[in-house]
């Protein structure tokens, strides 16, 4: 069981954190019927993006509809490299960037989230995105650095949003980082993703609900959504009484998701969240909201993929664009390991 993710549930037990985590190793990212209709949301809002501060809570969602609305805070700027001292709501925080050989063209920004108490360097060399994998589609690859949230109020990520009104962290980063790109370099506003592994995987889904007109495909790895009432029932004691606030899924919205798990192996440590079957919650969640799914099953536990690495997940994103309609979605689907099937809405 990954340390990131012990931590995550160890802190809402009442036994001492030091000791317990001492018990939980950190394993290493491996390259590795649907008639449910709950929480789908009406995308109605009152509250509109102009109002809002970066990363601020509504009740509702009303995130940023493109990408032209995230601001750049000043004096920040993003460079190939690790990036320190970027500046966020006066607090300094760290990402690195790998840009792809060729810039002079419009290129794609995958977001990669570590898991919980993850290295942020070990991850990205683990993981491997490859920012020239597709010369026609150059790409920046952000691995963003966390600040050591523990639970119940994250998980290294914000992914506990706070109440309407108060501005999540890490929501504010992710849009600063995509404001300072967007306004310092040629991005394919259609191109935007995200990717995560376990707590990543979480930051990533919160994104794909807080930003679905910009943030359209993502790729879960081990993770969870936690606007599904069906999954967060799931919780044992004692952090099944959190209130998430997270925005519910939009079936207007549609969108793409590739999601991999790892078989009754795949939990939490002591047992209080069971990812796979978090994962077999979200499929009729996800189709009832029009996702695209394209599902992964795998038995190695709470890792990744082994058939699904960084060159399989790339290939996915690729494959799907911000205002166009998924190249799955009339079924034809190929190209993918054999444990991988298609999910339509």
């Amino acid at each position: 069981m990954p340390l990131r993710d012990c931590r995550l549930w160890l802190a809402g037990l009442a036994f001492p954190l030091a000791a317990m985590l001492a018990a939980c190793a950190e394993a290493p990212y491996a390259p590795s019927p649907d008639t449910d209709r709950r929480d789908v949301g009406s995308g109605e809002s009152d509250e509109t993006s102009q109002t809002l501060a970066p990363g601020e809570v509504t009740a509702k969602g009303g995130r940023p509809k493109s990408i032209t609305e995230f601001a750049c805070p000043g004096g920040n700027t993003i460079k190939p490299g690790l990036n320190n001292n970027f500046m966020v709501n006066g607090a300094a925080r760290t990402l690195t960037a790998d840009f792809p050989a060729k810039t002079d063209q419009p290129m794609a920004v995958i977001f990669s989230w570590h898991g919980y108490q993850q290295d942020t360097e070990q991850f990205r060399k683990e993981v491997q995105f490859n920012p020239n994998q597709d010369p026609a589609i150059p790409a920046i690859i952000v691995t963003p650095d966390d600040t050591n949230i523990l639970p119940p109020l994250g998980l290294d990520w914000k992914i506990v949003n706070p109440a309407p009104g108060q501005v999540n962290v890490d929501l504010a980063f992710f849009e600063a980082m995509l404001g300072c790109l967007n306004a310092q370099h040629k991005i394919d506003a259609t191109r935007i993703y995200s990717t995560g592994f376990s707590a990543g995987s979480v930051m990533t889904s919160l994104l794909h609900a807080e930003y679905p007109k910009v943030v359209t495909t993502v790729a879960n790895i081990s993770g969870a959504w936690m606007n599904d009432k069906a999954e967060t029932a799931s919780i044992a004691f004692p952090l099944n009484g959190i209130a998430w606030n997270w925005p519910p899924l939009d079936s207007a919205d549609r969108g793409n998701v590739l999601l991999t798990h790892g078989g009754d192996s795949d939990v939490t440590v002591a047992n209080i969240m069971n990812l796979e079957k978090s994962a077999q919650a979200a499929f009729p969640y996800l189709k009832v909201n029009r996702r695209t799914v394209v599902d992964c099953a795998h038995d190695k536990g709470h890792t990744g993929h082994p058939e699904v690495p960084a060159a399989v997940i790339t290939k996915y994103l690729f494959a799907h664009r911000t205002g166009q309609p998924s190249p799955y979605a009339n079924g034809a689907f190929g190209g993918y390991p054999g444990s991988c099937q298609l999910r339509l809405p």
